[in-house]
């Protein structure tokens, strides 16, 4: 069972940053196939309760292989920092950046990444974060921004000490805002880019209705007495609403059964139908919410 740590850590530094053509060592062989793992599996433990949420690795590869120009006037300005003053628009921007910073090394664009970094690193300090770190972590991270091999080994070392930290503080809820901060930004880039009709997208963004009802549940966790958290569960529902007018069908091809290593493989393709109007509401309805996160 996954902890918090793996949303907020993967979340801020690891998704999209930039493959390395070095040989591993073994050590670092064995650390990156656990980590690979766990991005790959993307199931997150909230509350003893376990949740599949896509990573946005996984939104900004897509982009790129659909030879998706670059445009960098999607992000969120580094700028709109000065505007977040409590730690419920920090936490949630803190995954906003973190999904930009995917973007960013995605398109191997490292000086503007070195920024949107910087803008983590700070907020990470804010929300009190970087208290269950070395006092060289971020340093060495930043250095390896660009080094996927050196930065997994980094991120290895540091996953405990997070998890223990945001438990023992009662900060379970920074984690989700962190989480669903970084999945509403992926959607903001996906739902731009669909709207010139790339069918590769629109499959994409429609896959995540299932992820978002499981973000749905993760924020119901923290709502209690706490009416800006109800704020925010409010719109993902009403987003939701909008996800019930896709259809998604699914074929199943063969079932591939390993009795040595104890695991069964399900092979399926997914089938998603939405109409042009179901399209342009949902687009307009991400824009929305992520235009109430940022601002």
């Amino acid at each position: 069972m996954y902890k918090t740590i793996i949303p907020v850590l993967i979340l801020i530094f690891l998704f999209g940053c930039g493959q390395s053509n070095q040989p591993k060592s073994q050590p670092e062989e064995a650390e990156s196939k656990i980590i690979d793992s766990l991005i790959s599996s993307r199931i997150v433990n909230f509350e003893n309760s376990l949740f599949s949420i896509p990573s946005p690795h996984q939104i900004t590869m897509t982009l790129k292989q659909q030879n998706i120009e670059y445009n960098p006037s999607y992000l969120n300005p580094t700028s709109n920092t000065l505007n977040y003053t409590n730690s419920y628009k920090k936490a949630l921007n803190m995954g906003v950046y973190g999904a930009d910073l995917g973007y960013l090394n995605t398109y191997d664009k490292t000086q503007e990444a070195i920024t949107y970094f910087s803008v983590i690193k700070t907020l990470s300090q804010e929300l009190g974060i970087i208290n269950s770190l070395k006092k060289d972590t971020f340093e060495r991270i930043e250095k390896n921004l660009s080094n996927q091999d050196s930065l997994l080994h980094l991120l290895s070392n540091s996953y405990q000490d997070i998890d223990i930290f945001l438990k023992s503080n009662d900060q379970g809820h920074i984690g989700a805002l962190i989480l669903a901060g970084g999945w509403i930004e992926s959607m903001y880039l996906l739902s731009r880019f669909s709207e010139n009709k790339n069918q590769e997208l629109i499959s994409l963004l429609g896959e995540n209705k299932n992820p978002l009802e499981n973000l749905i549940k993760i924020i119901s966790l923290y709502t209690e007495n706490n009416r800006i958290y109800q704020v925010l569960l409010e719109k993902l529902i009403a987003l939701e609403m909008i996800y019930q007018n896709i259809e998604i069908t699914y074929t199943y091809n063969k079932t591939e059964v390993n009795p040595e290593q104890k695991f069964t493989k399900v092979y399926s393709n997914t089938n998603i139908t939405i109409s042009d109007d179901v399209l342009k509401e949902l687009i307009e309805e991400i824009k929305a919410l992520r235009q109430f996160i940022i601002s």
